[in-house]
């Protein structure tokens, strides 16, 4: 059950009607915990025994820290809750990715490897709800939070369907305290939910969706193509993934403002940052946060010097690559993150002072350093988006190596002239070009609204037939068959 579908339509509505009918709070949370429930099992309902498995073992953790203040018992209760929901993390998504790799390097070593994958079927967003119960003992063993006695409402903050799947990743010390109080239906918050979950619509099913289907070929097999064609795929890949996951995070929090909640935003407009660090500070806001609360500043921040520095950006970035899933390919995409981030801080740290390049002025850096981020942060997404395929019938996916193979070669020939003998003309151009306009669009609305200017406002009648207008366009242009949320993978 995906957001961009008649099915949830259905769903929600039902909820959203039911849930301000009933006038308890207790009886709401019950209805939105049992919905969250029923909405995970959409994909597959034994799995939701994941989820129960974890708000159980963290509650418990939080309580009995509570209880004491004796240090060790409390580091121990604190590692029986990292070890617990990591292990389940690396039993449901890593364990056929270390397997298979033991048997890479033993068979590349010359030994037999008789080593057989687990095919264990990956929980639909497995990583975003682990992080999220993680910090909430975190936080309570670090003093910042005081644990619930309410076993509801921390399996509503868990299992909270809006952002189950594909976040943003929650913090308890947001959620909590919103559901202390008894919510009021507001016109104003459905207007403006309306508004945004209409948004993030249309960056899915008429750009993302629309984008999918142009730029797979090119993915698929990039030796088919020439050059020029590899430079626009790859950058319709980064309009693509944008728009496939801020529209669902435009969803998601127009789902929970709907609800009476407020969800904090994932993104703000990530391809206008001038710097890579501006870009982290742009693109999935909740993931970056929890890495540097609960990653980079444990292991020292920027606090030990240069070269601990250094390591700290590395090493979580390596670890940002390997948490969006199990392929050596992500750890690339992370590594050069991490090594540009490296790079950035280190020219920031000249005498100079200043990452700037003189002669150019300060609008002119501005330029080069958007310029040189969109092409760091597009030519990574290469690596992102080249992952092992897993055949029709196949018990495996194919070996990494040919996944790599293929993100070489696509990263090759953006800067060498790709010969190909009957190179595959890429047809739709001018669609792309138009798909692409139009993400650009949305970052121009996002930023504009982002720092604070006044969004469009229309009488009730026009806006009415506007929405109708919007929805029959969305009907008429969108696909057939919704593709799945990128994000929903990981």
């Amino acid at each position: 059950m995906i957001f961009s579908s008649w099915i949830f339509a259905a769903f929600f509505l039902v909820v959203f009607t039911v849930y301000w009918a009933l006038k308890t709070r207790r009886a709401r949370h019950v209805l939105l915990l049992l919905a969250s429930y029923f909405f995970y099992m959409s994909w597959n309902p034994w799995l939701v025994t994941l989820i129960i498995g974890s708000t159980v073992l963290d509650y418990l953790v939080g309580l009995s820290l509570m209880k004491t203040e004796a240090a060790r018992r409390r580091t121990g209760l604190l590692i029986l809750s990292v070890v617990g929901n990591l292990g389940i993390l690396a039993v449901f998504k890593y364990a056929d990715f270390f397997i298979l790799s033991m048997r890479g390097l033993l068979t590349s070593l010359g030994l037999q490897a008789n080593l057989s994958t687990l095919s264990i079927i990956l929980p639909v967003g497995i990583s975003f709800y682990t992080f999220q119960t993680m910090s909430y003992t975190i936080d309570i063993y670090r003093g910042k939070l005081r644990a619930t006695r309410s076993f509801l409402d921390f399996a509503l903050f868990v299992a909270f369907f809006p952002q189950l799947v594909a976040g943003p990743i929650v913090k308890a010390r947001d959620f909590m305290p919103q559901l202390r109080t008894i919510k009021k239906f507001s016109w104003e918050n459905l207007d403006a939910g309306v508004v945004l979950f209409m948004i993030g619509l249309t960056k899915k099913l008429l750009i993302a969706d629309q984008l999918a289907y142009l730029v797979d070929p090119v993915f698929a097999d990039p030796t088919r193509f020439v050059t020029r064609d590899l430079w626009l795929a790859m950058f319709c890949y980064g309009g693509q993934i944008y728009c496939d996951f801020s529209g669902y995070t435009d969803m998601a929090i127009a789902v929970a403002l709907l609800l009476g909640f407020t969800l904090r935003p994932n993104f703000a407009s990530p391809y206008l940052a001038t710097s890579l660090t501006d870009f982290w500070h742009r693109w999935h806001i909740s993931l970056s946060t929890w890495l540097r609360d609960y990653l980079y500043i444990p292991l020292g921040g920027s606090r030990l010097g240069r070269l601990l520095t250094y390591r700290n950006l590395l090493l979580v970035m390596l670890l940002g690559g390997l948490w969006h899933g199990a392929s050596w390919t992500f750890v690339i995409w992370g590594a050069i993150h991490g090594t540009v981030l490296v790079i950035s801080k280190a020219w920031a740290e000249r005498k100079t002072g200043a990452p700037a390049v003189r002669g150019i002025g300060r609008y002119g850096n501005l330029a080069l350093g958007w310029a040189l981020t969109l092409l760091v942060v597009h030519v990574a997404w290469v690596f992102f988006r080249c992952q092992p395929v897993m055949a029709q019938g196949a018990l495996e996916p194919e070996p990494t190596t040919l996944a790599l193979q293929r993100a070489a070669y696509f990263v090759t020939h953006l800067f060498v002239p790709a010969e190909v003998e009957n190179p595959v003309w890429l047809m739709n151009k001018l669609p792309m070009l138009v798909l692409l306009g139009l993400m650009v669009c949305f970052q121009a609305y996002d930023e504009w609204t982002r720092r604070g200017r006044p969004g469009l406002r229309l009488p009730a009648p026009i806006a009415g037939v506007g929405y109708a207008a919007w929805i029959l366009i969305l009907v008429i242009l969108s696909p057939e068959n919704a593709n799945p949320f990128i994000y929903f993978q990981f």
